[in-house]
């Protein structure tokens, strides 16, 4: 019997030091771990969940607290052969931001909400019930908005915050509200706000305390701040009508795969008690998350730019009466059906156009459409041959031409104060150090294409890439102290830059034209020297 237990233990110690041999044997990678949005619940909870996943996982992390806009440089610009891997909690619209921008993240998990139970949460204004009752159906706050003598006053805490910024921004856009600096820049129909951030805030618990002492009229927060203060018989909340996901924990998309493998496995064995700190019950897949998935989709597609249209006015030139209306129309099918932001000027509902289309016939089977951003001095040329009396083959020749050669307008992003930018939606390249022009536009009607314009200065593109133009100019407007740019996504004044596709095609092009002029010439000369010869 005593053999027997010897053997027995011999046995159990060797296979505990051979399950435990592979363990000792695995290298520790160090992570870089980025937070966003601490408050001190916060913070508690992000160090509970490095816990948890560095006690399952082989890792070891570096932490870093950012704030939002810091966050998204850092993401965008992350180099995993350079710096690692990185892992960061991120408020939703940071992700967003970050992902439109080029950033080499993806999504592992979300969070419950250990108040809601839920993977989503909602967006609220906040005011005094001596401002705003709400006695009135809610959608009459944009009337009582309307009806004040002086702008009411909106704060928030960052420009890239989700529920304080971004979802306000898109509800203020929609009911026709702006925040301005001077009433008579004010456009027609809009409702006037006047929105800061005040100094010294750090969350939205701030703005509501400052809305509550009458330091402004109104805020926007998010479900847990609500809840803190949801009992105040003083305060009135109204839900905006968007729902989006709770924060997300992203890691490195370049990263070593297995370990994103493991941190999903370690999170799918995350229990209630494991974190339970703050609004955070516990950490669960993405995957599992349907409807942080699908409120995640709509963020996105709330936060896509689209580029505002670009009418365009179409006319024959003053002095050629060879241009038919058969002309005109082709070139007006053309500008349908490219499928653009470009669309046709209408003298009875647009206010103004934004580009001008001069046609002028060159032969009975070829025409020059000349198109100039007057506004800005932008002026191209385009010699354009057809079939003759084939308005099909017009159109597709002037629509080949939108596509590939003609000029864009774009705005700025207004949300980036560090980098005048815009983002990328066209195929063609900018070099960097090529020189453009940019604009300052007041809008007063978006609608009817009404707008203010100032003078034109030039731009230089200083970067390019898959995602954006980026630019440097002291044009653009910049805040009373420091370096940084004051855009504002909340106003109806916006900075738009024309961009201008290089020479280089234009040249071969010339070259081409000159070519093909020259050797019709010497055909012509060949051949009247030839017929001379033949009559002598």
């Amino acid at each position: 019997m005593k053999i027997f237990n010897v053997i027995l233990s011999a046995i159990a110690i060797t296979a505990f030091f051979l399950s435990a041999a592979p363990v000792f044997s695995i290298e520790k990678t160090s992570v870089t771990f980025i937070g966003v949005a601490l408050d001190p619940e916060t913070k508690l909870a992000d160090e509970k969940l490095r816990e948890f996943i560095r006690a399952r996982v082989p890792l070891e992390f570096e932490n870093q607290e950012m704030e939002y806009g810091v966050a998204i440089n850092s993401l965008v610009q992350w180099d995993v052969n350079e710096q690692g891997p990185v892992m960061a909690r991120v408020t939703p619209y940071v992700y967003v931001v970050a992902e439109m921008l080029g950033a080499d993240i993806e999504i592992l998990g979300t969070y419950i909400s250990k108040k809601s139970q839920k993977t989503t949460y909602n967006s609220y204004f906040v005011t005094k019930k001596s401002f705003y009752s709400g006695k009135d159906r809610q959608e009459n706050f944009v009337r009582h908005l309307a009806k004040l003598d002086a702008p009411g006053r909106f704060i928030y805490h960052d420009k890239f915050s989700t529920s304080s910024y971004f979802l306000p921004s898109l509800y203020f856009r929609q009911n026709g509200i702006f925040s301005i600096k001077q009433k008579e820049t004010l456009g027609k129909g809009f409702i006037p706000i006047a929105g800061m951030k005040p100094d010294g805030i750090s969350g939205s618990s701030d703005l509501v305390r400052l809305v509550k002492n009458g330091q402004a009229d109104f805020a926007a927060i998010w479900d847990g701040t609500k809840r803190k203060f949801e009992d105040d018989p003083e305060l009135f909340f109204m839900k905006l009508p968007y729902e989006i996901p709770n924060d997300l924990l992203v890691f490195s998309k370049s990263g070593n795969k297995k370990h994103q493998e493991k941190i999903i496995e370690a999170i799918h064995q995350m229990k209630n008690e494991d974190i339970n700190q703050g609004d955070f019950l516990k950490w669960v897949d993405i995957q599992q998350a349907a409807p942080a998935r699908k409120a995640l989709a709509s963020l996105r597609w709330m936060a896509k730019v689209t580029p505002p249209s670009v009418t365009v006015k179409i006319r024959r030139d003053h002095k050629d009466n060879q241009i038919e209306e058969k002309h005109l129309e082709a070139a007006k099918q053309a500008l349908r059906l490219s499928g653009t932001e470009l669309i046709l000027f209408d003298e009875d509902y647009h206010k103004t156009f934004d580009a001008l289309w001069t046609l002028k016939m060159i032969h009975e089977d070829s025409l020059v459409i000349t198109s100039e951003f007057v506004s800005a001095g932008i002026k191209q040329e385009f010699p354009i041959s057809f079939k003759k009396n084939d308005m099909i083959s017009l159109t597709a020749r002037i629509g080949h031409i939108i596509l590939d050669k003609m000029h864009r307008i774009r705005y700025i992003w207004p949300f980036d104060d560090e980098t005048p930018r815009v983002l990328r939606d066209i195929d063609f390249s900018i070099p960097d150090g090529a020189m453009i022009k940019a604009q300052k536009i007041t809008w007063v009607d978006f609608n009817r294409n009404e707008y203010i314009i100032d003078t034109p200065f030039d731009v230089t593109v200083v970067k390019s890439d898959f995602n954006s133009f980026h630019f440097k100019n002291d044009g653009f407007p910049k805040k009373e102290s420091g370096n940084k740019h004051d855009f504002d996504p909340m106003s109806n004044i916006t900075y738009r830059v024309f961009l201008m596709r290089s020479d280089d095609d234009r040249l071969i092009l010339q070259f081409f034209t000159v070519g093909l002029i020259i050797l019709f010439s010497l055909a012509a000369f060949f051949a009247a020297l030839d017929i001379k010869r033949k009559t002598v």
